[in-house]
């Protein structure tokens, strides 16, 4: 079986693996050519603004009549075509729309950093909490005996060396539980004549 800092290792080297196909996707996502769609989408993210509004707005801009937006419009709807006058439009923009910067994608936004500092904080917190309060109130010590906390580790690992019939070692841990105050079952075993 792994020993622990193995698994934490392991584990470590697959959330770097994760992080870095994340955002080695996102930077091919980045360098691509958009197509007229997206330019469509991201210019309506950045004016607020409709597809039809934008679709009257390209139309009114390139001299096309009203009527025929609103059944272009429709296609649109239909089946995702774009006409020429759009694509035209979006074209004409596509450098301004490439150098808009939205002021909410700041990297050291006050609002991202509180809440990812309030989640590393419950997740490490709540972590502590519930290894050092509630794992030992679920799982206690077999005959309800109080033991101090250090000396805990040690009897429990008495106890499965026991079970697997080491007593010699099983000894040397209950020994090293009397040293740090917790004396009762080595001076058991003692008398008992299983460690000396």
């Amino acid at each position: 079986m792994f020993e622990p800092t193995i698994l934490s290792v392991i584990f470590f080297l697959l959330v770097m693996i994760v992080v870095y196909l994340w955002a080695s996707k996102r930077n091919l996502a980045k360098n691509r050519a958009l197509t007229p769609k997206e330019y469509l989408w991201k210019l309506k993210q950045i004016s607020d603004k409709s597809e039809h509004e934008l679709f009257h707005i390209a139309a009114e801009e390139k001299g096309w009549p009203e009527y025929q937006v609103e059944r272009h419009f429709r296609r649109y709807l239909e089946d995702q075509t774009l006409p020429e006058y759009v694509k035209e439009f979006l074209e004409d923009g596509k450098q301004y729309i490439n150098a808009y910067r939205p002021k909410r994608g700041e990297f050291l936004n006050k609002r991202l950093l509180l809440f990812y500092s309030l989640f590393a904080l419950l997740t490490i917190g709540g972590s502590f909490i519930f290894c050092l309060y509630i794992f030992p109130r679920i799982f206690p010590y077999p005959d309800g005996k109080s033991i101090p906390k250090l000396a805990k580790p040690y009897i429990f690992r008495a106890i499965s060396l026991a079970d697997r019939r080491l007593y010699e070692q099983a000894c040397i841990e209950l020994e090293r539980a009397c040293d740090l105050g917790y004396c009762e079952d080595y001076d058991l075993k003692k008398r008992e004549g299983v460690c000396q």
